[in-house]
């Protein structure tokens, strides 16, 4: 029996409406020769149950359904040495939209998406250096994951 559910559905973008010269110029334009930075592996390094796979090897994160990404890549910054992230499969234990860290002396966690019970957790915030062990996101990103994700959805957390 598949242990993966679907707790929402996600909102789909929509573009803006184009016009006849828009329409015209982007017939004209060329191909792509090579495949955006932000896009998924072929094989992302997550089970097909996770609901976010997160790559620290690759600093990289990804909405993922039945095994396939559902967003771009996303960049992100993981713990230290000192303060590791742990790997593993974990569950959405939380999500707080303006949090503050008690440990951090009183850092924000911006949609603050929590998964173990050493207060881990995705956030907006740098994504230049090591964390304390949290998965910093860009606020883009960081947004995305907070909207996509409830509390049960399984994070997978891969090197």
């Amino acid at each position: 029996m598949a242990r993966h559910r679907r707790h929402h559905a996600r909102t789909p973008r929509t573009l803006a409406p184009l016009g006849l010269a828009a329409v015209a110029t982007l017939g004209a334009a060329a191909p792509a020769t090579a495949a955006p930075a932000t896009a998924a592996p072929s094989s992302l390094p997550c089970d097909d149950t996770a609901d976010v796979c997160v790559d620290l090897s690759a600093h990289r994160a990804w909405l993922t359904d039945d095994g396939r990404a559902t967003s771009p890549s996303m960049r992100i910054t993981a713990g230290s040495a000192e303060d590791p992230t742990p790997t593993g499969t974990f569950a959405v234990q939380r999500k707080e939209r303006h949090h503050v860290s008690q440990e951090i002396e009183g850092a924000p966690m911006p949609y603050a998406v929590f998964f173990d019970d050493e207060g881990r957790a995705f956030h907006g915030g740098e994504t230049d250096g090591a964390s304390h062990g949290c998965i910093h996101l860009e606020p883009d990103d960081a947004r995305e994951v907070f909207a996509a994700l409830e509390p049960g959805d399984e994070v997978e957390i891969v090197r």
